[in-house]
């Protein structure tokens, strides 16, 4: 029997003196005498066909050519499962075609290649087939840079899930801190190179009637749980600056959805405690900040996406957090802390509103530098009167400014930024946006706290109840500010 050197060797000789292109030669080629049958059975040293020859060697024209050649003369002579055998059969290593398919894929993306690509995936050939050191041609793809155009023909033809993507990660890495960069890492790139072609197509997977919970899983580890190693931002973030509404509509239900089937699990029926499971569920994902400390709602103010912050702050209750608890017999009552770090460590929603960044910004207070009202009147939507009240006159940010200093002494108030925020560009964005604060701004902020002094002076009150929340170190025990 011959061996894949055998045939090599009578190609190269005969192609030496043929003028034409490979494609045809290799077609009279294969017609002569016995050559259909010699390329079917023959071997090379590791065990590998004819085809996975040319491929480990890169030959990629010839590759295409061979390919395309064998599937149309075997077919036409009714020997379809020649075409399944050859097209599936393995090396001694279990690696298959998709592995030197996937290898050659590193530095010869094209047309050529992703004909056979597109071609095997017709024929449901899998490329996620591990072969015996536990690699899969699809890790290949993946990492250490994505093939992209390769990825989006599996995409199109509606092959590649979020689990595929996981499982070929973790070839890569077994340590799962490294494993949730590399994932991070990857859609980051399909979001700034590739359209966002891959996150779109694992999310619109994930909210299908036929989806199961645990594609849903996935899909939510993907967007809320994997963080960039550089920035510590999830996919999140990114997805709320890039999405048009039915996009985060889509993802906003995915993750309702599966924080009720992760509550679910727990086999708790008490009413009180299935909520206070699903609010810290939330907030372990909703609260997440970058290493600038910017959260959610920060990213979604930048974006000027408003509707966007309107349902992030909409799934977190405004209410203390408790469960219910049996102690001696008896229910107990026992809070749950959201963010032990926070001003309101147990109300989900102020933990949220609240979040600090590196200068102790909250996002009243870049609201108020961007002089957007709108979010401005978005973020104070259902605080309580007295809470709204310390966010406006009493809240400070690292150097001490509240909202009503910022806009009644905006010049001052741009220095005390430009001495104080450590990074300097962050100190004069933010120093450019007080010094220029719009009057519609100023007067509804003002407004709002006249409002709520005036409304403690018509029961007999000096000023406001306290907030519900605590107040930063640095202001505690001194009296608020007045409108």
């Amino acid at each position: 029997m011959k061996t894949v050197a055998d045939i090599h060797a009578d190609i190269k000789r005969r192609l030496a003196k043929y003028p034409g292109q490979f494609s045809h030669f290799f077609l009279q080629w294969i017609k002569f005498e016995n050559n259909s049958d010699a390329i079917f059975a023959a071997r090379g040293e590791r065990g590998e066909t004819y085809l996975q020859f040319r491929l480990a060697l890169d030959h990629v024209e010839a590759a295409a050519a061979i390919f395309e050649t064998v599937i149309a003369l075997w077919r036409e002579r009714g020997q379809e499962s020649r075409v399944f055998a050859f097209l599936t059969a393995e090396d001694r290593d279990g690696n298959g075609i998709w592995h030197d398919l996937a290898g050659t894929l590193r530095e010869h993306e094209g047309l050529a290649t992703l004909r056979i690509a597109r071609t095997l995936l017709t024929m449901d050939i899998d490329f996620s087939r591990r072969n015996r050191l536990g690699q899969s041609p699809l890790s290949k793809m993946l990492l250490p840079e994505p093939r992209w155009q390769s990825l989006n023909a599996l995409i199109q033809a509606k092959h590649l899930t979020i689990e595929n993507i996981e499982t070929a990660i973790s070839e890569q890495s077994k340590d799962d801190a490294r494993r949730n960069q590399l994932m991070s890492r990857l859609f980051a790139s399909d979001i700034e190179e590739n359209r966002g072609m891959l996150t779109q197509h694992v999310l619109h997977q994930a909210v299908q009637p036929q989806a199961d919970g645990a594609l849903r899983a996935a899909t939510c580890r993907l967007f809320f749980d994997y963080t960039d190693e550089q920035t510590c931002a999830p996919a999140f973030f990114k997805l709320i600056g890039i999405s048009n509404h039915a996009m985060f509509d889509d993802l906003i239900r995915l993750l309702i959805q599966n924080t009720m089937e992760t509550v679910n699990q727990t086999g708790v029926s008490d009413v009180t405690t299935r909520k206070a499971y699903a609010q810290l569920a939330l907030s372990r994902r909703l609260l997440v900040r970058d290493r600038t400390g910017e959260g959610a709602l920060f990213k979604a103010l930048a974006a000027g996406k408003l509707t966007h912050l309107a349902k992030i702050s909409s799934l977190l209750r405004n209410d203390d957090l408790a469960y219910n608890a049996m102690v001696r017999g008896e229910t107990v009552r026992k809070p749950v802390a959201i963010d032990k770090t926070s001003l309101a460590p147990t109300n989900p929603l102020l933990s949220l509103l609240l979040q600090p960044d590196m200068d102790g910004n909250t996002v009243f207070h870049w609201a108020v530098a961007r002089s957007d009202l709108q979010a401005l009147k978005r973020l104070f939507a259902g605080l309580a009167s007295n809470d709204l009240f310390a966010v406006i006159a009493a809240l400070p940010n690292a150097v001490g400014l509240t909202l009503l200093q910022m806009v009644r002494e905006p010049e001052a108030a741009a220095r005390r930024v430009l001495q104080g925020f450590a990074d300097p560009e962050r100190a004069q964005a933010f120093a450019q946006g007080i010094a220029a604060v719009d009057g519609d701004v100023r007067d509804f902020l003002v407004a709002r706290a006249e409002e709520v002094l005036d409304l403690a002076k018509s029961v007999g009150r000096s000023g406001p109840l306290p907030p519900s929340f605590r107040l930063p170190q640095q202001t505690r025990g001194a009296k608020p500010a007045t409108a």
